[in-house]
């Protein structure tokens, strides 16, 4: 069994149209189908609407979702997508087309080196610190410096 789901992800309107005021244009919706293993499908589109009239209209501010997605289901064909979703879903269990690798390609398997040996890590005991600092050397002589004794603390 498939369960179904609408999502709306946005709706465009224009700020003022036929004496009305923010008037809902274009809806873009998400339609989502479920089965009980968790393989799911989705189909996105957007919807044009035309002009309501004054009667009909519905003030934006006091619309919900449940009024937008009525609007797509008096207007779509929703058992077409419901089948469009249900064929996606079946098809990922056992795809109609695959690809497969050329046949004049060799491929090749990739090697696998097992470890036989296992790998002892001892510590060393560690020397006593060796503090190595420079002497500055003064020359006379601005063209070479060299540095010329190294003392050992």
């Amino acid at each position: 069994m498939i369960t179904y789901t609408w999502g709306i992800s946005r709706l465009e309107c224009a700020p003022a149209e036929n004496g009305l005021t923010n008037v809902v244009k274009i809806i873009h919706w998400i339609f989502a189908g479920k089965d009980e293993n968790g393989t799911s499908a989705a189909i996105g589109n957007s919807y044009p609407l035309s002009i309501p009239s004054p009667e009909s209209f519905t003030d934006y501010s006091t619309l919900t979702e449940e009024t937008v997605i009525g609007w797509l289901e008096s207007s779509l064909d929703v058992g077409y997508l419901q089948t469009v979703l249900a064929d996606e879903i079946a098809s990922q269990y056992n795809p109609p087309i695959t690809s497969l690798p050329l046949p004049w390609i060799k491929v090749e398997e990739p090697v696998i080196v097992e470890a036989t040996e296992e790998v002892v890590v001892t510590e060393e005991p560690i020397a006593e610190e060796v503090v190595v600092t420079e002497e500055p050397v003064v020359t006379e002589e601005p063209a070479t410096k060299t540095l010329d004794t190294f003392k050992i603390l």
